[in-house]
């Protein structure tokens, strides 16, 4: 498991804004500097670069990786994905690619996919790579307080049979009734909404509003403790077992309260939004990766695992036990 961060580094200190009070804006709070990818690096180049650090990490040949599984914010062209993109520049030549959607649980629903081929014998080897590169590539919506929770960065995770980690359980599901509380789409034209598939569109945004956010709050609040639980229960382990816990990170408010919620002080939990913001479905592989980093995670930890996508229309959790 490795990240692969983006060089440049934007502090929100130094961030300008037409408005630049966030006072009002406690959901985009605790993000003390990010990175942006664009226009260093393609979404292509960043995921190729991630993947290729794990393989001289792990000592592991392109040519031996049966599927690579990507999940992208923004890929390079509407249509195709960077899948197969990276499976090229990688030298991944007998790899099979799959595509991934959704959302910040994409991370978790590729490796759960990943084990599923492993465990019915039709793959050994499979790398999952995910990829953030959003924000940079929004200059309009950089000029909104609500732009600097979002940071870009890539990562890469192997799976391959017999060896770590050990997935002893996960757990996705979906509730339609969230579907579209939170969009990514153009901004509106003299008051009009054209959608962006049509011409004159606008810019492209996140839509966020308040009674969204309140409700997004109490949505996630109850949905993700409960997806940790059932993640422990279906692994038959106890709380007490868990050496950390790594949820999404959309800001400190969110991450402070599932802590708690869950049944976990600091000392069993880790995250990187200070640093590195909100990377969608990024946040918890990179953040993962920075705890090996870091050293803080040894042979036989347990680790859990919680994110929801969107406007908690997906919720998945998991939990491995590092080897």
């Amino acid at each position: 498991m490795v990240n692969f961060m983006p060089e440049r580094v934007v502090r929100n200190s130094e961030a300008q804004a037409e408005n630049s009070d966030l006072s009002d804006h406690a959901f985009f709070a605790g993000v003390h500097e990010r990175r942006f990818a664009w226009p260093g690096y393609t979404s292509a180049q960043l995921g190729t670069a991630a993947l290729k650090k794990l393989f001289e990490r792990n000592s592991v040949r392109a040519a031996d990786v049966d599927l690579i599984i990507c999940a992208s914010q923004l890929n390079d062209a509407f249509s195709p994905g960077v899948g197969t993109a990276i499976q090229h520049a990688v030298g991944a030549t007998s790899a099979a690619v799959l595509q991934v959607d959704n959302g910040c649980c994409s991370w978790i629903s590729s490796v759960n996919t990943a084990k599923a081929f492993i465990d019915s014998g039709h793959y050994r080897t499979i790398a999952v790579v995910t990829v953030t590169n959003f924000v940079s590539r929004l200059d309009e919506f950089q000029k909104s307080p609500e732009s600097r929770v979002l940071g870009d960065g890539a990562s890469a995770t192997l799976l391959t049979v017999g060896e770590e980690p050990t997935i002893l359980s996960i757990h996705e599901q979906a509730f339609g009734e969230n579907w579209g509380a939170l969009r990514v789409e153009p901004n509106s034209v003299d008051g009009m909404q054209i959608p962006y598939w049509a011409d004159g569109s606008g810019a492209l945004t996140v839509k966020f509003d308040q009674n969204m956010l309140a409700r997004l709050y109490a949505v996630t609040m109850e949905q993700l403790p409960r997806a940790v639980d059932v993640a422990l229960e279906k692994a038959g382990v106890d709380n007490k077992d868990v050496a950390y816990l790594i949820t999404h990170q959309p800001n400190d408010k969110y991450v402070a309260e599932w802590r708690k919620r869950c049944g976990f002080d600091d000392s069993r939990a880790h995250d990187t939004l200070s640093k590195y913001g909100n990377m969608f479905q990024g946040s918890l592989p990179v953040t993962f990766a920075d705890a090996l980093d870091k050293r803080m995670v040894s042979p036989g930890d347990l680790i859990a695992f919680a994110t929801f996508s969107h406007g908690g229309e997906l919720v998945a959790s998991m939990v491995w036990r590092w080897n």
